[in-house]
């Protein structure tokens, strides 16, 4: 194991716990998975991102699009798929090039700049280029370090809170899925990384059954900026490792 055992298991009850609360104000409030929970898992154990995180994702994103499905727009939601495919590609090949000492730093950076396309990014409408390349862009970040949202969310920015939801969740659902696959073809998802995942489901399931008592108290704008505070501070860290 490389590390004593109550060292170990600390780490696993931090990691499923920091996934639980990622997942339950992503259930609550639409935010708060990928920004919150991948920097804090990679000063955890840099393993659980992106594959592991990610497999455990799909269960949450799937939830999410079944539940707001009436809501879909299946043109809307092609258009980004067919740009995701080309930008999942492009992102785990370029993964399988940077692993090595400097890949956390380089996570650190991609966590930075999705904080920054969240608070700077541009307006934007679901136009058929803005989808296609927010699409593309999702699935490069996504596939190298397990954030998807901001590229995407940009789109969906101005769009009915009903509508944003569906299209998220479902785009996420896909985006996850191919993820994994791309990380299996290229050799950087196998049974490790499905057991780092298996041990990730527990906060999902906690998070998912603790969203409906925990939506009344949450005050969106609070938490969004909260968040990504949280995702620059771990980030920052990262870089100075």
């Amino acid at each position: 194991m490389g590390v004593s055992e109550p060292t170990y298991y600390l780490s696993v009850f931090a990691a499923v716990g920091i996934m639980a609360i990622g997942s339950a104000l992503q259930a609550a409030a639409g935010v708060g998975l990928a920004l919150l929970v991948v920097p804090l898992l990679t000063l955890i154990d840099p393993s659980y991102i992106p594959g592991p995180m990610l497999a455990a994702g799909v269960v949450l994103a799937a939830m999410t699009a079944w539940r707001e499905k009436h809501a879909v727009d299946r043109i809307g939601l092609s258009l980004s798929l067919a740009g995701l495919l080309i930008g999942t590609i492009v992102g785990a090949v370029a993964l399988k090039s940077l692993q090595g000492p400097a890949l956390p730093k380089v996570f650190g950076v991609l966590v930075l700049l999705a904080v920054l396309l969240s608070i700077f990014g541009p307006q934007l409408n679901a136009t058929a280029r803005s989808l296609s390349v927010a699409g593309g862009a999702a699935g490069i970040m996504g596939t190298m370090v397990g954030i998807h949202g901001p590229p995407i969310a940009l789109v969906f920015q101005n769009a009915e809170p009903a509508v944003a939801r569906a299209m998220l969740g479902a785009f996420f659902t896909v985006a996850y899925v191919g993820s994994v696959a791309a990380l299996f073809a290229v050799g950087l998802f196998g049974w490790s990384e499905l057991a780092r995942a298996a041990i990730l489901l527990p906060g999902v399931g906690l998070g998912i059954i603790a969203a409906p008592f925990i939506a009344p108290l949450v005050n969106r704008s609070r938490l969004r900026w909260t968040i990504l505070a949280v995702s620059a501070v771990s980030a920052l860290i990262l870089l100075t490792k």
